[in-house]
């Protein structure tokens, strides 16, 4: 029987209580390794002296009703203009939108650029950058004008099929373990209360006899007993383990 890691998480909730709190929560990006990380991309996605502030975290509601987030970061640019940086829940950085206005507000679905404007009341008037829960699209218009998304060119397809993230933008993650094979997301058989789960996720670590994987749909981490991983998963820990 073929689930998703979600209903493994409910599944390890109630069975043994060792899912880490974390796994239910908002996996926001922190600042400064968003930083960090568009220094190393460099080109276009990292200007200098740009001024990057947390913005907002959008919950959307996914095909199977599960709760999803974008992560939005703003950039400013000293020249003007803003970068309006966005992430997905696992928390991958997807990419960003370069816009003249600065992101002020949101709604679902939306965030709200401030025009400079105001309506006779004194009220700020505000253009519309969508992203919808399918995800950031590949072109928008801000007051007219085309503002295209510019991607991470880190992440790439995976050949074979396998997890993409919504607004089809797939990611690969491709780092090495200790034995210098590249982790990657696969397909692992969790037994639990007599019944054999599969789900899609990557290897995070292993401590303490319990292996952390997280899902390659929302992100979610779940905390494994070692015990309830089928022999091909627990020979594959110990292969990408040991040096």
């Amino acid at each position: 029987m073929r689930k998703l890691l979600t209903t493994l998480i409910c599944t390890t909730i109630a069975a043994t209580g060792m899912l880490s709190a974390q796994a239910a929560k908002k996996n926001d990006p922190d600042k400064k390794e968003v930083e960090k990380l568009l220094k190393e991309i460099g080109g276009e996605h990292y200007v200098e002296r740009m001024k990057i502030r947390d913005f907002c975290s959008m919950r959307y509601e996914m095909p199977d009703g599960e709760d999803g987030y974008w992560h939005v970061l703003s950039g400013q640019l000293k020249e003007g203009g803003y970068h309006v940086i966005i992430y997905n829940n696992v928390p991958e950085y997807l990419g960003f939108y370069k816009v003249d206005f600065e992101p002020e507000e949101y709604e679902e679905g939306k965030i709200m650029l401030n025009s400079g404007d105001a309506d006779e009341d004194g009220n700020a008037y505000y253009f519309d950058l969508p992203i919808p829960s399918k995800g950031p699209a590949q072109t928008v218009r801000i007051d007219g004008v085309p503002s295209k998304f510019v991607k991470n060119p880190r992440l790439e397809k995976k050949e074979g099929g396998g997890p993409a993230l919504a607004g089809g933008i797939p990611a690969v993650p491709k780092e090495k373990s200790a034995s210098g094979e590249v982790i990657d997301y696969r397909d692992w058989t969790i037994n639990m209360g007599g019944k054999a789960v599969t789900v899609n996720a990557i290897f995070v670590k292993v401590e303490r006899g319990k292996v952390t994987i997280k899902n390659a749909k929302n992100g979610r981490e779940a905390e494994i007993p070692g015990s309830a991983l089928s022999d091909e998963d627990k020979e594959y820990v110990r292969r990408i383990t040991t040096k």
